[in-house]
């Protein structure tokens, strides 16, 4: 398989790169490269890909909407509330085409993805925190006297208009955050 060929099942399958990104739970730039044909297309994948298009076409309907609808449903803006070991803070976040980047309270900005879960109407969430120098966490209250990341990822469901969430940090502490969406994305012009 070569990219061009990759490129018109993305298209039939109307997915966007970063959704089959996120369905193979790979880099939209590895897909980038793949497309680009400046790195070979994986033989996993093309495996996968085979086994995908022998399923019967009502499956791969009901999945590839799943896939499309994990994306949909979560587009728009939220305010998040979380907590954590040393007190509580609060961040909007906007989720549009499967990135997600905002900013909180206390000058963190966020950056990172989402994609459909492994379990049916669920998100996965990862996003990359970038804390300025000498701003306190709410994770033990660490603070840096140098800008520092903290790495947080959540599984939600995809349609709930609020939910609460365990999210994962890379520093081995678990915050409670609460996700209320606000509302959706504008309509393009």
């Amino acid at each position: 398989m070569n990219g061009n060929q990759l490129r018109a099942k993305i298209s039939g399958w109307n997915l966007s790169q970063s959704e089959f990104a996120g369905w193979l739970q790979v880099s939209p730039g590895a897909v980038t490269q793949w497309l680009a044909e400046t790195r070979a297309i994986p033989g996993p994948v093309i495996a996968f890909i085979s086994l995908f298009e022998s399923l019967p076409s009502s499956l791969q309907t009901i999945h590839l909407s799943q896939i499309r609808k994990g994306n949909s449903d979560m587009e728009g803006m939220y305010v998040i509330e979380f907590a954590g070991s040393a007190g509580s803070g609060g961040a909007t976040l906007t989720f549009k085409n499967g990135s997600v980047y905002g900013f909180d309270l206390g000058g963190g900005v966020y950056d990172g993805h989402y994609r459909a879960g492994s379990q049916p109407g669920t998100v996965d969430v990862e996003v990359v925190v970038k804390m300025p120098a000498g701003s306190p966490s709410v994770i033990r209250g660490i603070v840096q006297p140098f800008d520092w990341t903290v790495v947080a990822k959540a599984t939600i469901p995809a349609n709930a208009p609020t939910v609460t969430a365990q999210v994962q940090t890379n520093l081995g502490e678990t915050v409670m955050a609460k996700f209320t969406k606000m509302r959706g994305l504008p309509l393009a012009a």
